[in-house]
């Protein structure tokens, strides 16, 4: 990504995409929807003027949320409708912004594995399946209940890993799109 700069569809895309996330963080600053979608304008507009800063795709949404911590201490000074708000707390609700969006983004990939799953061959499945629901007692019965070498077994269970992990993949990418 520090090779090359992101295109206005990108910018644009991983806005949309981190839309809730960053609202979510500023409404909760600052506790009135007009006033979060001000802000969130705001840090859309700084965001796409600053893209060039942004080291690493994978790290829009902290990048994006720092800006946006900006913007409300800014906003809160501007105001001065209400006590200050405490920058610690700011921090604090930047950090709980970060577990949520992390548990969203491990419940997407969680549904995406799920598909990719059943999207297996049967007997592809019953082998991942037995392999790590503890049903069995090692890749040795694994590989008499399937009539195959123990090496047989571990081969096909890294090709089935490897063709889960590139669906999963695919998914998530289009999910971002």
């Amino acid at each position: 990504m520090a090779e090359r700069m992101l295109g206005q569809g990108q910018v644009a895309r991983l806005l949309m995409h981190h839309r809730t996330a960053l609202y979510g963080y500023i409404f909760a600053c600052v506790r009135n929807h007009a006033d979060a979608e001000d802000i969130l304008q705001n840090v859309s507009v700084a965001v796409t003027e600053s893209i060039g800063q942004l080291q690493d795709e994978k790290g829009f949404l902290p990048w994006a949320r720092e800006i946006a911590r900006r913007r409300v201490l800014a906003y809160r000074r501007q105001t001065r409708r209400e006590q200050p708000l405490d920058p610690e707390l700011v921090l604090r609700l930047a950090e709980a912004s970060d577990r949520v969006e992390r548990e969203f983004a491990a419940a997407d990939h969680r549904a995406a594995l799920l598909a990719c799953l059943e999207a297996l061959p049967v007997r592809s499945r019953q082998l991942i399946a037995m392999r790590y629901d503890g049903s069995v007692a090692g890749m040795g019965e694994l590989a008499v209940r399937f009539g195959r070498t123990v090496q047989g077994i571990y081969a096909q269970v890294k090709r089935i890993k490897t063709v889960l992990r590139e669906c999963v993949e695919r998914r998530m990418s289009l999910e971002m799109q």
